[in-house]
């Protein structure tokens, strides 16, 4: 078997983070946020990396290099290490092993329920203690932020009995999973809720410090680790067929609120109540163009990204509750809106969800509007004309 080509590998790299809108100059924290994904991509980074001396390209080399298990990538990571070296930068070198009696302290255990539909998700990290455990527990949103966080003492039963009551009472299962990702996503969650400005119950520095004390390891989504992306990519099936996922009951609070179809539903209410008379072809090609903007713009825009990390938590839960088929269908959406440039068009879990909640608004406004003209001795031009149409 020949060996792998460097140089063919790098090109193909940098194809995957330009194909990520990653330019030339991004900087290190741009980079950061893409290791993990692509292993041809990790390479093009850690090689990028070199090339910014400054103490950050340290610390993400160092997380790449414990984050993959490719030679390629690893070798580059030791060469870019060197360079930055050269130029000045202070690369730290590996501590000693500690003594064979030191006593290694119990790492830290992770836990996630699925993503609802408001982008809300509950995380827990926990650590044993002497005779107790201490239980982080944080809820978050993607993408508003940490909402609150707290810390406390209980005992084993006591987490046991309290993940048994929240499956039975709200069917919210919380599933083990890497601390270390756990910690990153309360970690990034905070920092969003910071630059926004939001309130964060809880003085979640504090409590992490008392936790932990390492500093937080930034990870791809845990999927990843469990689906090649480039596979997923290449069955274009499963997007057509990711919409199968809304028979499962995480799909069930998935739906959109009033208020932001509200704009929808009056442009399609709009059609039927206009002064022109429209032939039911006409109706139909202008309804079908208005649900189309309303697919690309609901998925598009700022909460594009939100949706795609939204999607592969999803694929991640699917994955870790054995359930294969939903993970690939959930992925392959979530890897098609990140490539979209028209929001969710054209990817069949994005349109169900849209259209699913148009119609479910459009019904309920339908039926109003008849309750309302069947109280009424007096109809109005849009109901005189629209009447008119159907005796035609």
């Amino acid at each position: 078997m020949s060996k792998p080509d460097r140089e063919q590998q790098l090109r193909q790299g940098e194809q995957r983070l330009k194909d990520w809108g990653l330019p030339p100059d991004a900087g290190v924290e741009e980079l950061r946020g893409s290791i993990g994904r692509d292993a041809a991509a990790d390479l093009a980074i850690a090689a990028r990396l070199g090339a910014h001396a400054e103490p950050a390209s340290v610390e993400a080399l160092s997380a790449l290099d414990a984050a993959s298990k490719d030679k390629l990538v690893r070798k580059e990571v030791r060469r870019s290490l060197y360079r930055l070296e050269q130029r000045g930068i202070t690369v730290p070198r590996a501590a000693a092993s500690p003594p064979a009696a030191a006593v290694v302290a119990p790492a830290p255990e992770g836990y996630l329920s699925a993503v609802d539909g408001r982008g809300d998700q509950l995380v827990w990290l926990v650590k044993a203690r002497p005779g107790s455990v201490a239980h982080l527990f944080a809820v978050l949103n993607d993408p508003d932020g940490l909402r609150e966080v707290d810390l406390s003492e209980t005992t084993r039963k006591a987490l046991r009995a309290a993940r048994e009551q929240l499956l039975a009472r709200h069917e919210l299962r919380m599933i083990e999973a890497d601390w270390r990702y756990c910690d990153f996503v309360i970690d990034r969650a905070f920092r969003w809720a910071t630059e926004k400005g939001h309130a964060v119950t809880g003085d979640y520095p504090r409590l992490r410090s008392q936790l932990i004390k390492e500093p937080v390891t930034p990870m791809a989504p845990l999927i990843f680790a469990h689906l090649d992306p480039a596979a997923v990519r290449g069955d274009v099936s499963l997007v057509a067929e990711s919409d199968k996922v809304i028979e499962e009951k995480e799909l069930r609070t998935w739906f959109f609120e009033r208020q932001t179809l509200q704009p929808y539903i009056d442009a399609l209410v709009g059609l039927k109540d206009s002064p022109l008379v429209l032939s039911q072809a006409q109706q139909q090609e202008r309804s079908r163009a208005l649900v189309e903007r309303a697919v690309e713009e609901l998925f598009g825009g700022e909460l594009q990204q939100s949706w795609v990390r939204r999607l592969e938590e999803l694929a991640y839960f699917f994955h870790a509750t054995g359930r294969a088929e939903p993970a690939k269908w959930v992925l392959a959406a979530a890897l098609a809106l990140e490539d979209s440039t028209h929001g969710g068009r054209g990817i069949a879990l994005c349109e169900t969800l849209a259209r699913s909640g148009l119609a479910a608004y459009l019904q309920a406004e339908e039926q109003q509007e008849a309750e309302a003209a069947r109280s009424s001795l007096v109809l109005t031009p849009q109901q005189a004309a629209r009447e008119a149409q159907r005796q035609r």
